[in-house]
C-alpha cells in the first residue's frame, strides 16, 4: 500500500476507537443494543445463497429495501447472478486479488445499482472480504465535500444529486478505488486483529458462524467507519467520539 495511505491508517488506528464506534453504530432498525438484528438476517440468506450460486433478484431487492434506495422499481436482474465468490464454503480466494473485477460484474448484472449498492450487496455476501461504500464515507475518506474530509485515504469523490449525494459510476476512480477501499478495510482489520483489540460482535452472529469471536471482519471495520463518517457528516465533533 502506498506509503501516505498507510499513513492515514496508521493516524485513524491512532485516532479512533474502534469498538466503541462498532457499538456505535445505527442505521434504522439496527444497533447494537439490538443486536444488529436487519443486518444478521440479510447475512445470513445472503451468504448462503452466495455459497449455493443462488444469489439473485430476491436477495437484490431485499438489500435495496434495507438501504433505502429510492426508485426500486427500477432495479432489476437475473433470479440467479452470474458470480462465483466462495469456493466451498470459504471465501473464493481470487477475491482479494480483484475486488475490481468483482464490484464490475455485479454492476454489469443489476440494472439499477450503481456503486454503493453494488458494494452493500458484495458486503453481505462476503463480510469477511468486503465492505460497504456510499457517500459518507466518501465524503470523509475520499472527495467533493472539503469540509467533511478528515483522511485522505480514496481518489474517489461524492457529489451532491438533487437533496442528496451519489458516487458517479463514470469518474476515473470508479470502480478501482473500491479495490482500494477493500485493501484498506482489510489492513485496518489485521492491525486491529494482531493487536488484540476486539470486536465486540453481538452473540448471534458468533452463535451461527457468521463471526469469529473477537475477530474483526473487514464488514465490522466498516460498520465502525460508517458510524465515524456519520458523525463527521452530521455535525457531531472531532475524534475519537461515538454517540
Amino acid at each position: 500500500m502506498e506509503k501516505h495511505r498507510q499513513e492515514q491508517i496508521d493516524r485513524l488506528l491512532s485516532d479512533l476507537d474502534f469498538p466503541a464506534l462498532y457499538r456505535g453504530y445505527a442505521w434504522k432498525n439496527d444497533t447494537w443494543e439490538k443486536g444488529f438484528p436487519d443486518i444478521f438476517s440479510l447475512e445470513q440468506e445472503v451468504t448462503a445463497a452466495a455459497r449455493d450460486q443462488t444469489l439473485g433478484l430476491e436477495h437484490v431487492q431485499k438489500i435495496a429495501c434495507w438501504g433505502g434506495i429510492p426508485n426500486r422499481d427500477r432495479i432489476d436482474c437475473a433470479d440467479r447472478l452470474s458470480i462465483a465468490l466462495y469456493f466451498g464454503d470459504s471465501p473464493a480466494y481470487w477475491l482479494m486479488r480483484a475486488p475490481v473485477n468483482t464490484i464490475g460484474i455485479v454492476e454489469g448484472q443489476i440494472r439499477g445499482f450503481g456503486p454503493t449498492y453494488a458494494s452493500k450487496l458484495l458486503r453481505f455476501a462476503v463480510p469477511q472480504v468486503f465492505g460497504a461504500i456510499d457517500t459518507r464515507l466518501v465524503r470523509v475518506f475520499g472527495r467533493g465535500d472539503p469540509e467533511k474530509q478528515r483522511y485522505p485515504l480514496l481518489d474517489l469523490t461524492a457529489s451532491p444529486f438533487g437533496d442528496r449525494w451519489a458516487i458517479p459510476a463514470t469518474q476515473p476512480g470508479w470502480p478501482g478505488e473500491y479495490g482500494t477501499w477493500t485493501k484498506i478495510l482489510q489492513a485496518i482489520a489485521r492491525r486491529l486483529n494482531r493487536e488484540e483489540v476486539c470486536c465486540p460482535h453481538p452473540e448471534r452472529f458468533v452463535g451461527a458462524g457468521l463471526r469469529s469471536e473477537g475477530i474483526w471482519a473487514a464488514a465490522d471495520v466498516e460498520m465502525a467507519l460508517f458510524c465515524y463518517a456519520s458523525g463527521v457528516v452530521r455535525g457531531k465533533g472531532a475524534p475519537p467520539f461515538c454517540w
